[in-house]
């Protein structure tokens, strides 16, 4: 379903028949990023060593934050515990749809979620033919973001075309969904309209 320089999102059926999208964690990827800190962290270093003036950035503290956002957002489980969060946020939203998490396949490395399916932001012509209403869905999208930003502080930290979807489900003819990676005003997580 989808690929990013984290993690492949599949889709699946579970022994029971329900549709589910699974986020795996790519093999390597967290020796990989770990490589890459270290690194990163070595030039910080080097940089306040070798130029004094640039220790008022504080390269190496830039670097130690970058660290702990990342190995956060390597954590599918970290991520899964977002969305419920999100789901919490929103229960009251009719327009909202958040994926139930599957906590007995969930872990750091595997998110296993509700599948929704839903049709791209990205992808207008499709939008347009679905009868979907446009300006209710913007409406919705924009409604949503205000209300993680200002009201919650936790907000989808990723939301480019690829990761909002729209659909009609039972609650409305345009809501919106999100799922996989949500984010606090230190985090992230994804956010789909469905």
């Amino acid at each position: 379903m989808g690929s990013a320089s984290i993690a492949q999102v599949h889709r699946a059926v579970l022994q029971d028949g329900t549709p589910v999208a699974v986020k795996l964690r790519r093999p390597g990827i967290v020796e990989k990023v770990d490589a890459d800190l270290r690194i990163l962290s070595y030039l910080a270093g080097l940089i306040e060593l070798e130029f004094p003036d640039a220790r008022r950035f504080q390269p190496t503290e830039i670097v130690s934050q970058f660290a702990r956002s990342l190995k956060r957002e390597l954590d599918l489980a970290v991520e899964a515990h977002n969305m419920e969060r999100f789901a919490r946020d929103f229960a009251d939203d009719p327009t909202v749809v958040v994926p139930r998490v599957y906590w007995d396949y969930t872990n750091p490395a595997i998110n296993v979620q509700d599948y929704i399916d839903g049709i791209p932001a990205s992808q207008l012509d499709k939008l347009a033919e679905s009868g979907l209403d446009s300006v209710a869905l913007a409406n919705h999208g924009a409604d949503a973001v205000l209300k993680m930003i200002l009201i919650n502080g936790f907000f989808h930290a990723d939301p480019h075309p690829g990761n909002v979807f729209s659909c009609r489900n039972n609650a409305s003819p345009s809501s919106i969904s999100a799922w996989s990676a949500a984010s606090a005003m230190r985090g992230a997580m994804k956010l789909s309209t469905c």
